[in-house]
């Protein structure tokens, strides 16, 4: 397990070259579990009369979706480890990890189960500022909804769910402007529970966040349009980025960079992952790539990585890996910001044009 593990880990953090094709004796890596996904997305949104601060303060800890989802199934959300609104911490509603989060927003992801296939469902839930005293609150909802039986499920499928959480905006309306909510229904007395979902494919898992950041002498609109971009891992990263499907910078977008799916993402940050193979060791990989406004000149670039590292073999190999992982990610911060500052990369450097050939 732990050699299938160091493959599949190590595919996420080499050059461009070696997810297309096997290079210096490396396997390829196994295909996807789902070969032909259907990404969709369900973008639902609110305005609330009531300042970003308060809204999020009321409405935006990670286990508050107990309240304001309005489902009795769900109204006692716990944290099963890790620390409110951290990365990497889990929740009881669906085993959700939070993948990714800015001030005011955070993505999370339920982990793929043995048997079952993996339809890389995430939710983004943020709050944006309109004025001093008004909100809107967007959530959005991603999945591969290909492995439905039709289109008439699929369709079913999408109204439910788009049903569910527009109510569940609603709700978060009404106690961020300061309401009550009514009592949940109960179920029906002798319903059934329903059959327990399947094992959890890492049933033990040992969620780990790598955050790095650096300071850019930029405007935010300035540097977002210069790096954030989907394939622009290309220039500053790792070169040979194009894009599989999709449209850069959506929600679904699929670069050849380790098949990495666009899964999240805000005015001035994006969260992927990669999706799940059909042999090795699964680990959650998921990058998060933020530009926050420190000053109207200012900007503070931040990426973190969140992964499960439960399947090395000590304490060492951990530490071991998580240095390499922010060393190679440190270095990709330096060319983003020399990139945002309008320099030029030096020759060698990821992502620059090659150094001419001596005469």
């Amino acid at each position: 397990m732990f050699r299938k593990f160091l493959t599949i880990a190590a595919l996420a953090f080499l050059p461009g070259a070696a997810f297309a094709q096997p290079a210096g004796g490396r396997a390829a890596p196994a295909p996807l579990q789902v070969p032909n996904p259907h990404y969709v997305t369900i973008p639902i949104s609110i305005d609330v009369n009531a300042p970003v601060d308060k809204v999020w303060a009321r409405i935006g800890k990670y286990c508050d979706i107990g309240e304001w989802i309005g489902n009795s199934d769900v109204n006692n959300c716990k944290i099963t480890s890790g620390v409110d609104g951290e990365f990497g911490v889990l929740r009881t509603v669906g085993n959700e990890v939070l993948v990714g989060r800015t001030k005011y927003s955070y993505t999370y992801a339920q982990a793929p189960r043995t048997g079952v296939m993996y339809n890389l469902y995430h939710g983004t839930l943020e709050a944006a500022p309109l004025t001093a005293t008004t909100t809107r609150l967007n959530y959005t909802l991603f999945f591969d909804n290909s492995v439905l039986a039709d289109a008439t499920a699929r369709d079913a499928d999408l109204t439910a769910r788009r049903v569910r959480f527009t109510q569940a905006l609603v709700n978060m309306k009404i106690l961020a402007e300061g309401g009550k909510l009514p009592p949940a229904p109960a179920p029906p007395a002798g319903a059934p529970g329903g059959a327990p979902p399947a094992p959890l494919m890492s049933p033990a898992p040992h969620y780990v966040s790598i955050p790095m950041s650096i300071e850019i002498n930029a405007p935010v609109a300035k540097v977002w349009a210069r790096i954030g971009k989907y394939c622009d891992i290309g220039e500053w990263g790792i070169p040979g980025c194009t894009l599989l499907s999709g449209t850069d910078g959506a929600m679904g977008a699929v670069r050849t960079i380790g098949n990495e799916v666009l899964v999240g993402k805000t005015q001035y940050s994006y969260v992927y992952t990669q999706p799940l193979r059909v042999s090795g060791a699964y680990i959650m990989y998921h990058g998060d790539l933020e530009a926050r406004a420190v000053t109207p000149t200012t900007t503070q670039i931040v990426y973190t990585l969140l992964y499960d590292n439960s399947g090395l073999a000590d304490d060492a190999a951990r530490e071991t890996d998580m240095k390499n992982r922010r060393t190679r990610f440190t270095g990709m911060l330096a060319n983003m910001k020399i990139l945002s500052e309008g320099g030029t990369l030096p020759p060698g450097a990821v992502g620059a044009a090659p150094a001419p050939a001596p005469r």
